[in-house]
């Protein structure tokens, strides 16, 4: 699944907890936030990185570029029932933020009487963007071709009442122009095969939220699997990975921090590199936000702070990412 621009959207996330309903009053809510900022990525497979690339490249890491960023962006959700337990909602996950991903969601959520909340969702963007038709061309330009995709989630918070949580989700991608191996490498038709880049997706991810003594911040470590069915086995893999979380609230200031690791382990060689792939992600984000900016009270100022970091046994797949950004939030 791809990475996405790490970002910081509401002061939600910064709450130890939630109101007993989905929301203080029925009707329509949202937040809508404005962005500026800079990423840098080193990932040889991005597109953002030289079309043109030298036997020499295969056996490195990609150079650093770095950009300029700006956006607008939000969510907005529409509560109703009695007990303000039902719920449409679409833009940004909010649950998401603190540990870095931001995709466009459409959904319906669901509280029942034991307090439990249910999500159903689709994610069109998150799987979805810009590829290089042929990543390891040597002696021909690489073209960018679309990748197109969908997720499918369900989330279960607060299970019977507790603070447990539960994220599970599933997804399909397909390169348009599929080219891998055409551009230089004489592999044949079998190894080719193996570089397929048509894939099928499972995730899921569990977690416990902490309330720290003395309301010192509210803890939550969870653990997940993701694992990608490609049609070339080559790039088929299984990830096990845990994160951290620590976010609290002083006065007008929120903080947060989380903290992630992952292995991945792919199914068969490689027969670009003839070696059989192992990745280890790391991350670290940190975010900030200043709420009722000079008594207003729905304004807030928001920072975040993110890297993550990819080291592989092949070196053409170790890669960095690096985002600082600052913006205001607005909610409704």
């Amino acid at each position: 699944m791809k990475t996405i621009i790490y970002l910081v959207m509401s002061s939600m996330m910064f709450a130890p907890f939630a109101y007993a309903a989905l929301a203080p009053n029925e009707g329509i809510s949202g937040n809508v936030t404005f962005l500026i900022g800079m990423t840098a990525n080193s990932s040889n497979l991005d597109v953002g990185q030289s079309a043109e690339q030298t036997q020499t490249d295969l056996f490195s890491s990609g150079t650093t570029e770095a950009s300029g960023m700006a956006a607008v962006l939000g969510s907005l959700q529409y509560t109703f029932g009695e007990l303000k337990d039902k719920q449409f909602f679409l833009g940004t996950s909010r649950d998401d933020i603190i540990t870095g991903t931001l995709a466009f969601e459409i959904g319906y959520r669901q509280q029942l009487k034991s307090g439990m909340i249910v999500d159903f969702s689709i994610l069109p963007t998150l799987i979805s963007g810009e590829v290089w038709d042929d990543p390891y061309a040597l002696d021909a330009k690489r073209k960018e071709t679309d990748l197109t995709g969908n997720v499918i989630r369900m989330q279960l918070s607060r299970i019977m009442g507790s603070n447990f949580h539960l994220d599970m989700a599933v997804g399909e991608s397909d390169v348009k122009h599929e080219k891998t191996g055409l551009k230089g490498l004489n592999l044949t038709d079998e190894e080719r095969a193996l570089m397929t880049r048509e894939r099928n997706y499972f995730y899921l991810k569990t977690g416990y939220q902490y309330l720290l003594k003395n309301r010192a911040g509210l803890l939550t470590p969870s653990a997940n699997v993701f694992s990608s069915n490609s049609e070339g086995d080559a790039l088929s893999f299984i990830s096990f990975g845990a994160e951290i979380s620590l976010a609290n609230k002083i006065e007008n200031h929120g903080f947060a921090l989380t903290v992630s690791t992952a292995k991945r382990d792919y199914d068969e060689k490689n027969p670009i590199f003839n070696e059989v792939r192992e990745d280890k992600d790391y991350g670290v984000f940190v975010a900030y936000e200043y709420t009722d900016i000079l008594g207003y009270q729905n304004w807030s100022l928001v920072s975040l702070l993110g890297a993550k970091t990819v080291k592989s046994n092949i070196d053409y797949y170790d890669s960095s990412q690096y985002l600082i950004s600052l913006g205001l939030n607005y909610k409704f």
